[in-house]
């Protein structure tokens, strides 16, 4: 009696270690790929958080200085300190005063950064980034009766903490400012001089917080490869709003 003996084949060694690296280069594809995605999405959301925090300070801004009574540059926007550099500044409206610390003041726990006395609550830092208090008598940009180089209120007051507005609260993202100039455009004839108004131009950075992976400047982040660059994360966005001050502008 005859048999017949089938032969069976299976994959050979170098068969099966092309198809794993296929396979591996395929994952690796589909893993770079997603963090990509990742990145994108990232930024994204971070710039979602900055263009939505920058249409509520525009808004602000724009109703609350239209309706401002009197500005005077000189005793309505000061800088704090009032010399060196910056950790932030105060624009005082009548209606409402704007308070504003930078990020780079902030992280370097600078003594001219403005507090609350007493912080809102138990979730929040007494340190303020940008808020609008109601002011109506400028109380915020005055100076010290004893030293006129001083603010007469260096911090928030406990009796103004419960009706502060935050501007750029906290996000997913912890977001900074990085600039807010607050200046009357050249020529002067953008003042009206039967009317009294002035028209003002506002410019401001907001961006990330974490000043490591900014430039010098806090205007762009870092280019991705470089030393502590954060391209997940980082994003930073400059804006400009140009406003018409109310009657009587001095």
């Amino acid at each position: 009696m005859n048999h017949a003996h089938k032969k069976q084949h299976g994959f050979t060694i170098i068969e099966l270690t092309l198809a794993m690296t296929f396979i591996s280069f395929l994952l690796l594809g589909i893993a770079l790929t997603i963090i990509q995605i990742s990145a994108i999405y990232n930024k994204g959301t971070t710039s979602k958080e900055i263009n939505q925090a920058s249409r509520t300070i525009n808004v602000e801004l724009d109703r609350d200085i239209s309706t401002a009574s009197s500005l005077t540059l000189a005793t309505d926007y000061v800088l704090t300190p009032s010399t060196g550099t910056a950790a932030g500044g105060r624009l005082c409206l009548g209606s409402y005063s704007y308070i504003w610390n930078y990020a780079k003041a902030i992280e370097a726990n600078s003594a001219n950064v403005t507090k609350y006395l007493t912080p809102p609550d138990s979730t929040k830092t007494s340190v303020i980034r940008l808020i609008k208090v109601a002011d109506p008598s400028k109380v915020y940009c005055a100076k010290s009766a004893t030293n006129p180089a001083a603010l007469a209120n260096p911090s928030i007051r406990a009796v103004d903490t419960p009706i502060v507005q935050e501007l750029l609260s906290n996000g997913d993202h912890e977001l900074g400012l990085h600039n807010f100039a607050f200046i009357t455009p050249v020529p002067a004839s953008a003042a009206n001089a039967s009317t009294g108004q002035q028209i003002y131009s506002i410019t401001y950075t907001i961006g990330t917080a974490k000043i490591s992976s900014l430039n010098p400047t806090q205007t762009a982040c870092l280019a991705s490869g470089v030393a502590n660059a954060d391209p997940l994360y980082c994003n930073v966005q400059q804006f400009s709003l140009v406003v018409r001050a109310g009657n009587g502008v001095n």
